[in-house]
């Protein structure tokens, strides 16, 4: 049940899509408090993933209004990057509430 609260965010998905956007999601939401801002680079670097893959599954997040980008100077200094967090709305505090729930839970023995 609680894997089909934070899965039923991603509608009109493949499986596979609202599974990546899923976990795209998570991790983004577990990085932005740290001290390295979320970037595409370090997602790329986390995950093993290729830009254009990051990105599509990224654009659709932004689309539906959880994730959102913010332009930042890259870490030389003298280029631009993208930062992205988990955006302030409705939509995301709810998929926010049903991990943050899902966490707290005990496993049942």
């Amino acid at each position: 049940m609680f894997a089909e609260r934070i899965l039923e965010k991603f509608p009109g998905e493949s499986g596979a899509s609202r599974l990546q956007q899923a976990g795209l999601f998570l991790l983004i939401y577990v990085l932005q408090d740290g001290k390295e801002p979320v970037t595409v680079s370090r997602l790329k670097k986390l995950t093993g993933q290729s830009d254009s893959g990051l990105n599509r599954q990224l654009n659709k997040l932004i689309r539906i209004g959880i994730i959102e980008k913010t332009q930042i100077l890259n870490k030389q200094g003298r280029g631009r990057a993208f930062h992205l967090s988990i955006k302030d709305s409705a939509k995301a505090r709810r998929l926010v509430k049903a991990i943050d729930q899902g966490g707290s839970k005990k496993k049942r023995t």
